[in-house]
């Protein structure tokens, strides 16, 4: 039994000489890990995006975007480059722009050099054409005859309501229509144009757009 114990007691005393021995954790700050993250991704324009750098260990950051008047830094009045650990940057004209983001490590090993893409799309503007005939700058259309109509709206909207004062249908949805016209009159024209991310949404009102003859 004695034996027993002295065997036992000889174990601990190894396994406690062993984990003593091994190193400690490194420091946080030696610690390099990637990540970014940002949103959203698409916006309006003249509407802002956020951009977290949450990679840790890093010893210098550049945030480095387009020129031209394109980007206003919040809280900035330099508004080419930044290395706030966020981002914050306001876009004043739409289309597709590149975020550059560049950054060096505790660990020389690891490298970051990341584009981050930001669309930025117009506001909708509601907007249409047709193909009645137009004399002496009115829409001149005879009763029973069919209209096409086309949205042209801007802003890249996804849906469209329509609606149709004294047309068959009265109502419609699509960036294309057809209405019939049979009650001879002047007519108002509606269109409502939206998008829903980035949300968006405009609407048109014509008074009078055309009239029909008997």
């Amino acid at each position: 039994m004695k034996k027993h114990k002295i065997l036992a007691y000889t174990l601990i005393v190894a396994l406690v000489g062993l984990f003593s021995c091994q190193p400690e954790d490194p420091p946080l700050n030696d610690f390099s890990h990637i990540f970014i993250d940002w949103s959203p991704r698409t916006i309006n324009v003249n509407d802002s995006v956020s951009i977290l750098d949450g990679s840790r260990g890093v010893q210098e950051r550049l945030w480095t975007l387009p020129g031209g008047g394109v980007v206003d830094i919040i809280g900035s009045d330099n508004d080419a480059t930044s290395t706030e650990r966020i981002l914050h940057a306001k876009f004043l004209q739409p289309g597709e722009y590149d975020i550059r983001l560049q950054d060096q490590f505790n660990d020389p090993s690891v490298t970051l050099d990341s584009l981050i893409t930001i669309t930025v799309l117009e506001q909708v503007s509601a907007g249409f054409t047709s193909d009645a005939e137009i004399e002496d700058g009115n829409v001149i259309v005879q009763a029973g005859e069919v209209i096409n109509f086309t949205s042209d709206s801007t802003g890249s909207p996804e849906f469209f309501e329509w609606s149709f004062e004294g047309g068959d249908p009265s109502t419609s949805t699509g960036d294309t229509t057809s209405v019939q016209y049979n009650q001879p009159g002047s007519w108002d024209v509606t269109l409502i144009a939206y998008r829903n991310f980035p949300r968006g949404a405009d609407t048109i009102v014509v008074r009078d757009y055309l009239t029909v003859l008997e």
